[in-house]
C-alpha cells in the first residue's frame, strides 16, 4: 500500500469547468496534470477539443496533450501505458499527479487496473471496415455487429464508430464475440490510491447553457477554419479523430448539405447528449466526491471545497 502513488482525478461532463478547477488545484498543490481526454491527444484539433491554451495552463505542466497525429491509431491500452509513465515521472519528482478529463473509459482503465489483450487485432480487417464506413456509413456495420455479437452490440451506441469498428475487428480476427473479450478481461491490482472529484450541475439547464456558450466561443475562436483544415488534410475516413464532436457535425455544412446555423445547433445537441452519457458513466464510479457548480457562490468557493478534498487525500486524512 505504501508504494502506491496517490492520484487526484478531476472528472465530469464537458463544459463543467474541469480545466479551470484542475489548474487552480495544481498551482496550489504543486501538481502536474495528466490529460484524460480521448480527443485532446490529437494535434491540430485545439479549438474543437477544448484543449487548454498556454495562457489557461498558467505555467502548470500538462501531459498527453496534442502529441498524436489525427491519422494515427490509439487504444485504451496505449493510453494507460503512457498515462502511467507520466504519473510515475511526476511522483518521482515529488509533485502531485492530477488526472483531468471527461473520458470515463480512460479514467477507469487507468485507475482501476484494467488490463488489455492485443488479441483480435488485424490492421487489414480494420482498414477494410474503415473503408466500408467511409463509403456506406455506420448502419450496415452496426447491423453486422448485431448479427455476429448481439450482446456486444447492445452495449455499444450505434453512432460510436470507433467502438463498432473495434468490436467487428475483434469478432472477425479472433473468431469469437467481442463481448467474450470483455468478460474475460482480467483486472490487476491498481498501482494508485485515487480520489475522484466529479463536477456537475444540479440544474441540467445550467450545464446546457454552459455548453451552448462554449460552442459559441469555439466558433468565435475559429472552429470552422480548424474543421475545414482537418477535412482537407485527413478526409472523412473511419479514423477515430473524425468522430470528435464539433468536426463531424460541420462536415455537412462544408459539403453544402446544411446551413451553418443548423451545424452549430447540431454541435450543441450532440455535446449535450455526450454530457448526459458522461454523467451516467461517472455516477457509477466509486470513491467519488461530487461538487455541483450551482452549490457555490463563486469559483473561489468551488476551489476551496475541492482543495479540502485534495489535501485530505494527499495527506492521508479521512474525508
Amino acid at each position: 500500500m505504501e508504494n502506491k502513488i496517490k492520484v487526484l482525478a478531476v472528472c465530469g461532463p464537458t463544459a463543467s469547468g474541469k480545466t479551470a478547477l484542475s489548474i487552480a488545484l495544481a498551482k496550489a498543490l504543486d501538481g502536474e496534470i495528466v490529460s484524460c481526454d480521448s480527443m485532446q491527444i490529437y494535434s491540430g484539433m485545439e479549438i474543437g477539443t477544448a484543449k487548454p491554451t498556454v495562457a489557461e495552463m498558467d505555467g502548470v505542466p500538462h501531459h498527453l496533450l496534442g502529441f498524436l497525429d489525427p491519422a494515427e491509431a490509439f487504444s485504451v491500452a496505449d493510453y494507460t501505458r503512457l498515462a502511467d509513465a507520466a504519473i510515475r515521472d511526476i511522483a518521482a519528482r515529488g509533485k502531485h499527479p492530477l488526472l483531468v478529463g471527461g473520458t470515463g473509459l480512460y479514467a477507469r482503465a487507468l485507475l482501476r487496473g484494467m488490463s488489455f489483450s492485443e488479441k483480435g487485432r488485424d490492421a487489414s480487417i480494420r482498414e477494410a471496415l474503415q473503408n466500408q464506413f467511409a463509403s456506406a456509413g455506420i448502419e450496415p456495420l452496426y447491423a453486422r455487429l448485431q448479427t455476429l455479437d448481439p450482446e456486444g452490440a447492445a452495449q455499444i451506441h450505434p453512432n460510436n464508430t470507433k467502438r463498432v469498428i473495434r468490436a467487428l475487428e475483434y469478432c472477425l480476427a479472433a473468431g469469437e464475440p467481442f463481448s467474450a473479450q470483455a468478460k474475460a478481461s482480467k483486472t490487476v491490482e491498481s498501482p494508485y490510491i485515487d480520489r475522484m472529484i466529479c463536477l456537475g450541475c444540479r440544474d441540467r439547464d445550467t450545464l446546457y447553457a454552459r455548453i451552448d456558450r462554449r460552442v459559441d466561443a469555439m466558433f468565435a475562436d475559429g472552429l470552422l477554419d480548424e474543421a475545414r483544415r482537418y477535412f482537407q488534410r485527413y478526409g472523412t475516413s473511419g479514423r477515430t479523430s473524425v468522430q470528435a464532436i464539433g468536426y463531424k457535425e460541420l462536415l455537412p455544412y462544408l459539403e453544402g448539405r446544411c446551413t451553418l446555423s443548423e451545424a452549430v445547433e447540431n454541435i450543441k445537441m450532440e455535446t449535450r447528449r455526450y454530457a448526459k452519457r458522461q454523467l451516467t458513466w461517472f455516477r457509477r464510479e466509486e470513491n467519488t466526491a461530487w461538487l455541483y457548480l450551482d452549490d457555490y457562490p463563486d469559483f473561489a468557493a468551488l476551489v476551496a471545497a475541492a482543495m479540502q478534498i485534495a489535501q485530505a487525500h494527499f495527506n492521508g486524512e479521512p474525508v
